[in-house]
């Protein structure tokens, strides 16, 4: 998603692809390659896939990380030139590449709802700590039969750490979820990394394209964009946030312009929790809660998701280590298959705050059924695609809430979610078992 009616598509091509686009000496750059032979960064696309009317132009670019020499990185934005933007709820066509050259095999996306709160419900996707293992490639068949209309990625992306192979491999991980659903990312840990002596995130602010300039931010390290009844915000755990930083300057100015109204719900993604009771990176983020924990609650976040913490947790509504019905329910997600294994070990006993936890690989999804009620399902990657590990009805108590009658819009969602529970409870009580699997 790239901004009201617009969407980011981005791809790579190496020069091993091609005998033509070989490299002739070491010294070249592939992109001047591609600028010698006039080659272009096209898509073709439309809403019949035998009749793609529509081109959109834009640009390539490359980076050298020491001894590595990327592939062409091709950006182009749909639904901001001449043609005028994208409609809703659509599903597009579409092929990339160069129509003098080559094209690729066919794809398709449906664009998000209009943002407002008449496009609920909407399924939101969550993933944290990806990487590429066999548990990685699990939790992207959990996610494709989920079928959430869009992704959220709550950092530690390729787990390339400098080797920028790994970014290659990576795309070609997410190749197939990515082509179809839009996906927006944060950077983690696992991002930053060290180039020609200088420590920063350049394959990552090389390769991911964020709706940042829509947001007002001057960087993907931190943005948010709206889609349907939501407004996300995704903060950069590493990036300066201090109270004189520019992004605790933006993230006030993004939080005040929130129309509750029009995007009734809050969330806000990053990658390093603020609330964690496992072992593992316990207290790191303390600075970043403190400095910014009062603004989320001021102005009504509804959820925080981060990941980092290679387990799963789910924390009640708290603020400032107390339980508070006008706190965020804070939920870390950053077991989705990396390659360092699961984060095992829990303070003991529980804080009051922590309300289920559990080291097992998985992902989730947010079903924000309308402007009061949400449920929240976690999915283990061991388990079968329907069955949830763990459910919670998440219903909008806090401040900044649109003004309702009392509190039957609460009871009502309660009873609701009660009597959707005992029927899928019935469904998978009556569904046939799975085939067993022999290797």
């Amino acid at each position: 998603m790239a901004g009201v009616g617009a969407m980011s598509v981005d791809w790579v091509t190496n020069p091993q692809d091609d005998d033509m686009l070989m490299l002739t000496s070491r010294s070249e750059s592939y992109c001047d390659r591609l600028t010698d032979l006039q080659l272009n960064s096209t898509v073709l696309y439309g809403t019949n896939s035998t009749s793609l009317v529509s081109t959109g132009q834009g640009e390539y670019s490359c980076y050298t990380a020491d001894e590595y020499q990327s592939g062409a990185l091709h950006h182009v934005i749909l639904g901001l030139g001449p043609e005028g933007p994208l409609k809703a709820s659509t599903q597009y066509f579409y092929q990339v590449g160069d129509p003098q050259l080559a094209l690729s095999e066919l794809y398709s996306f449906t664009t998000p709802p209009e943002a407002g709160a008449n496009s609920l419900p909407y399924r939101l996707g969550l993933i944290g700590d990806l990487g590429q293992t066999e548990n990685s490639m699990d939790t992207l068949d959990h996610a494709a039969a989920l079928e959430p209309v869009s992704v959220l990625n709550v950092g530690d992306l390729s787990y390339a750490d400098g080797y920028q192979p790994r970014w290659d491999s990576y795309g070609r991980l997410v190749q197939s979820s990515a082509a179809r659903i839009p996906w927006q990312v944060i950077e983690g840990n696992h991002e930053e990394e060290v180039v020609e002596g200088k420590l920063g995130f350049l394959a990552y602010e090389k390769r991911f394209h964020t709706p940042s300039t829509f947001s007002e931010s001057n960087t993907n390290l931190y943005y948010s964009y709206e889609v349907a009844g939501l407004h996300v915000i995704m903060l950069g755990c590493y990036a300066d946030y201090s109270r004189k930083s520019q992004q605790y300057a933006w993230l006030e100015k993004d939080l005040a312009k929130v129309d509750r109204s029009r995007t009734p719900w809050l969330i806000v993604g990053m990658h390093a929790p603020w609330y964690n009771s496992n072992v593992a990176h316990q207290g790191e983020m303390e600075d970043m809660r403190n400095t910014m924990e009062s603004l989320l609650f001021e102005y009504g976040v509804d959820a925080v998701f981060a990941g980092h913490v290679h387990a799963y947790e789910r924390s009640l509504r708290v603020y400032r280590g107390q339980l508070n019905e006008l706190g965020p329910m804070y939920i870390n997600i950053g077991d989705g298959g990396n390659r360092e294994g699961l984060s095992s070990e829990y303070i003991k006993p529980s804080p009051r705050w922590s309300s289920f936890r559990e080291p097992s690989y998985g992902m989730g999804v947010l079903n924000v059924m309308n402007t009061t009620h949400a449920v929240w399902q976690w999915h283990r990657n061991q388990d079968g695609i329907m069955v949830i590990g763990d459910e919670i009805d998440i219903i909008r108590t806090g401040q900044n809430q649109i003004p309702v009658a009392g509190m039957m819009p609460s009871f009502k969602a309660y009873f609701l979610g009660a009597f959707r529970r005992i029927y899928k409870f019935l469904q998978r009580l009556l569904q046939p078992p799975a085939p067993l699997k022999f290797a």
